[in-house]
């Protein structure tokens, strides 16, 4: 065990001491990182709920807006994007590697209390005082229905749904190779519950807008093969949101669109999200550890499926993570 490892347990966290400052404490704040998709939705909605039903008091707090295609989730409308003025005897981070991913605002939150980390990515930096980080979950949805276990909270219909949307979206549909046993044996207990598998895809991958799939075709117009077809991009301009009048998180599962090229390695979308500014999000087929990529530019994720913001030249930007990708790839 080399000497980051060693700090690392030390700031692990077990279960059992999260229950305790469950159990122990009365006022909680639940957040999650920014450009929240479902996991991080499911996950902290789901926490929520489990509080309530133990009597404590909750605010659940987004630095973005939720996307409207999650708008059907249980208790979603709970959700406030203000940043909350109360004073906490804890706060719970879910789905969450590093803390300035739970947005500029967050450190300004006053009384905090006790910050709790709950994740399953292997970037996570363990910024907790309490960190319960369990890196073999399929997603956050996993390590918070453990917690709710542990808590002996009956998991409600709501509170199934949320999870089950966690799981589902964070393992592609339980297509990606984050997909593990546990995750099938815990999507069945959330079917024997009530969950309806075929209602919660219909809503989640057959409700769009037509404008996304008119945005969608601008982005595949733009996509740009590198590597000796190994590599491929796509890209979204404000200028293409603003043609089609569709807003940024109706790219969401775009980048699944290049990586199906079956040349393909490591597939890229590159969203503009200011002046000179790019959300870059990154997807393998499992040769190319994209977490390495990511967390060169400063970001983070995991084997599969990593994502980071780089700021510059949409081409220079693409230069840039084309030459990182090819290093990688030639390591």
């Amino acid at each position: 065990m080399n000497k980051i490892e060693k700090v690392l347990e030390r700031k692990r966290a077990s279960i059992e001491s999260i229950v305790n400052a469950v159990n122990n404490n009365k006022d909680f704040l639940v957040s999650a990182h920014i450009g929240p998709e479902g996991d991080a939705i499911g996950s902290a909605l789901a926490l929520s709920l489990a509080l309530k039903a133990m009597d404590k008091n909750v605010v659940v707090y987004f630095a973005d807006r939720i996307p409207p295609v999650y708008g059907f989730m249980p208790s979603v409308e709970t959700i406030t994007n203000i940043l909350p003025e109360n004073s906490f005897d804890a706060v719970f981070a879910v789905d969450c590697g590093e803390i300035d991913r739970l947005g500029e605002d967050f450190m300004k939150i006053k009384d905090r209390g006790l910050l709790i980390n709950l994740d399953h990515h292997a970037t996570n930096d363990y910024f907790g005082d309490l960190n319960f980080v369990y890196e073999d979950a399929s997603a956050a949805g996993e390590v918070v229905y453990r917690l709710i276990r542990a808590l002996q909270i009956d998991i409600t219909l709501n509170i199934a749904i949320n999870l089950y949307v966690a799981i589902l979206t964070d393992t592609g549909s339980f297509r990606y190779g984050s997909t593990t046993s546990s995750a099938f044996k815990i999507a069945a207990d959330l079917v024997e519950i009530g969950v309806s598998p075929w209602e919660i895809s219909k809503k989640l991958y057959e409700s769009y807008p037509e404008k996304r799939l008119k945005l969608l075709g601008l982005a595949l117009n733009s996509l740009d093969l590198r590597c000796d077809g190994k590599v491929a991009m796509l890209n979204v301009t404000r200028d293409m949101l603003d043609s089609v009048g569709a807003s940024i998180d109706l790219t969401e599962s775009f980048v699944n669109y290049p990586r199906s090229i079956d040349t393909v390695e490591v597939a890229v979308l590159i969203k503009e999200i200011g002046e000179n500014e790019y959300k870059l999000s990154f997807r393998s087929k499992g040769d190319v550890d994209v977490s390495e990529i990511s967390s060169f530019f400063g970001g983070g994720g995991h084997q599969r499926a990593a994502g980071c913001a780089i700021k510059g030249i949409l081409d220079d930007v693409k230069e840039r993570v084309v030459r990182m990708i090819d290093k990688i790839m030639n390591q």
